[in-house]
């Protein structure tokens, strides 16, 4: 190859347009190729090691607005201007060692259109010295557009179908919930029936004491219905509820008196509050405070020796600033296998001497300790002292 790239070139610098050639021409093999190059969309163009350009086609006129002929001894950076230049310039060094050099760029038209392209540098070695380099350069634009909107696309079907899945489980869990509320109740439906007829039975005989017996026992049954019941729809409500939950200044002791009085008459007597703190009010939402403070009641009084007292004790914490609350029991202590998983939605423990529970009365403490952006443990398990733990979060500013 020659030096000089002017004398390799199959057409003049300045090339006749196809109006302005003879009819001879047409038949030119330099014609023709001309009109080839000047046809091509992408932007052809050769830069010699001074960066100045020795060959353009017109797709630089549509571009950057600057002719061919106009093009011919300018320099690359008067072209692209100083920013797009210092993008470019790592490769244009590059494909001057001799390095070819394939990479996208963003190039912004005189039109305002900004033109996603493909530019490829191929290094022009002449006798092992690099005298310039060939630009080819291919808008990509409507490919960038096409990858966007498949991308999009992609990723509007990913979110569907994790909101597909999200609510197969929701609804899988709701299922759930609705198997363990029937079964859960259908049972002490049956229980309290009988008790009615066994009222109905003894208030024939018009014993007093039967009757008594009678009617605190269909209580004690259609309570645990509607313990069953709050439960069941709390933890359909906590699973799938995205609300932030309202919180409002609770009076303490009232809190704990309701949650009391949700007991079955029998054994609200067992029930002993001790105050070490003389804070009166905390915040919280009054409604599901009062679920988890009576799910811990009852398994306290469900897992105590009959007729065993199960204390509230009332304190408070600095760091962090928390309203505790502890639920003391005399069981005999929670199994070491189930402690892992004590608060997880489905961990029964079996009550001495009946069925096992639905598995969800520590799944709802747990979750409304979560939205109060507290938590609840298990802070003592050992025979004859048992202690869960509520520690409600409360907000620094009062």
């Amino acid at each position: 190859m020659h030096a000089d790239f002017a004398s390799r070139l199959p057409v003049t610098s300045s090339p006749a347009t196809p109006s302005s050639a003879t009819p001879s021409s047409r038949h030119d093999v330099h014609f023709h190729m001309r009109l080839v190059v000047d046809r091509v969309p992408s932007m052809l163009a050769y830069w010699d090691s001074d960066l100045r350009c020795r060959f353009a086609n017109r797709a630089y006129e549509m571009w950057f607005g600057v002719s061919p002929e106009g093009l011919l001894g300018s320099s690359i950076r008067d072209l692209l201007g100083p920013d797009l230049f210092a993008l470019n310039e790592p490769h244009i060094r590059a494909a001057l060692r001799g390095e070819e050099q394939l990479f996208e760029r963003v190039v912004p038209g005189r039109d305002g259109k900004r033109r996603h392209s493909l530019a490829h540098y191929i290094p022009d070695i002449v006798d092992g010295h690099v005298a310039g380099f060939l630009v080819q350069v291919t808008e990509v634009t409507t490919l960038k557009e096409a990858q966007a909107a498949l991308l999009h696309e992609k990723t509007l079907r990913q979110h569907l179908e994790h909101h597909a899945r999200e609510l197969g489980a929701v609804l899988t869990e709701r299922g759930e919930m609705l198997d363990v509320l029937a079964h859960e109740v259908r049972q002490p439906l049956n229980n309290a029936s009988a008790a009615l007829q066994g009222l109905e039975t003894a208030l024939a005989g018009a014993d007093p004491e039967v009757i008594a017996s009678r009617v605190a026992r269909a209580q004690a049954v259609l309570g645990q219905v509607t313990e069953s019941i709050d439960n069941t729809l709390a933890v359909a409500s906590l699973l799938t509820g995205a609300e932030p939950i309202a919180r409002e200044d609770v009076d303490i002791d009232m809190l704990i008196a309701v949650a009391i009085a949700d007991l079955a008459a029998g054994e609200r007597r067992r029930v002993r509050v001790e105050r070490a703190t003389p804070t009166r009010t905390a915040s919280m939402d009054v409604g599901l405070m009062r679920l988890a403070l009576r799910n811990l009641l009852s398994n306290a009084l469900k897992f105590g020796p009959p007729g065993s007292p199960v204390t509230v004790r009332v304190t408070d914490s600095d760091a962090p600033l928390a309203l505790v609350i502890d639920v003391i029991d005399r069981g005999a202590g929670v199994d070491a296998a189930l402690v892992p998983r004590l608060f997880q939605r489905g961990a029964r423990a079996r009550v001495p001497g009946g069925p096992p529970g639905q598995g969800v009365g520590l799944f709802i403490v747990r979750r409304v300790m979560e939205l109060h952006s507290g938590r609840a443990e298990l802070r003592r398990n050992q025979p004859g002292e048992v202690t869960f733990r509520l520690l409600i979060a409360q907000s620094s500013d009062g």
